[in-house]
This record gives structure tokens, sequence and C-alpha cells, in this order.
């Protein structure tokens, strides 16, 4: 499964749904994310509603894709994150970096 994109919220933010398993296979789809956003977009949304497990390259792509964006002012939020992903991002201290929901 790849990454499914849509602008909401007028153009202003990416909302970026994982597949189930967020892993080093989605790494070149992920990485891209970010090199045609148009102009208006200011927040990504990363949907987690259909992950059931992530990886350590899945951190190290979050961290990737926060480190690109700090450059402006691109908010980044993880949303729908399970229990389960909730606690390792927490263990990760994720949730001093993003906004988790």
């Amino acid at each position: 499964m790849s990454l499914e994109t849509s602008l909401i919220n007028g153009g202003k933010t990416l909302q970026v749904k994982l597949p189930s398993t967020f892993d080093i296979g989605i790494h070149k789809e992920f990485r891209e994310l970010h090199s045609d956003l148009e102009s208006t977009v200011e927040d990504f949304a990363i949907d987690f509603v259909d992950t059931k497990h992530m990886d350590s390259s899945a951190l190290g792509m979050l961290l990737l894709l926060r480190d690109e964006l700090s450059s402006g002012s691109t908010n980044i939020t993880l949303i729908n994150c399970s229990e389960n992903i909730k606690e390792l991002l927490k263990l990760a201290r994720f949730d001093t970096l993003f906004t988790v929901k």
C-alpha cells in the first residue's frame, strides 16, 4: 500500500494517510512528499488511522521530514495514532518534537 495524500483546509494542510506498516518500504515516496508542495501548504497532518506497526526507519523518516521543513513555517501533526503508536512515540520522545493526537 502506498501513501494517500490530499489537500484539506482550503489547501493549507497536506494530509498524508500512512499504510498499515510504516517502514522502509515507503521511504522513497515519503521523502518526496515535500518536493512538490503547493506554496499554500502550511501544515502536514500525518494520519496513522490505518497504521498498526512502525519501526525505527519510520522514526527516522519523520525526523528527516521535520528537518527538511524546519526552515519554513510548516507544522507537522501526527493524527489518529493508536495507543501503541503513541506509546512508541512517547518512548522515543517524539511527543516533544511533534504534536501527537
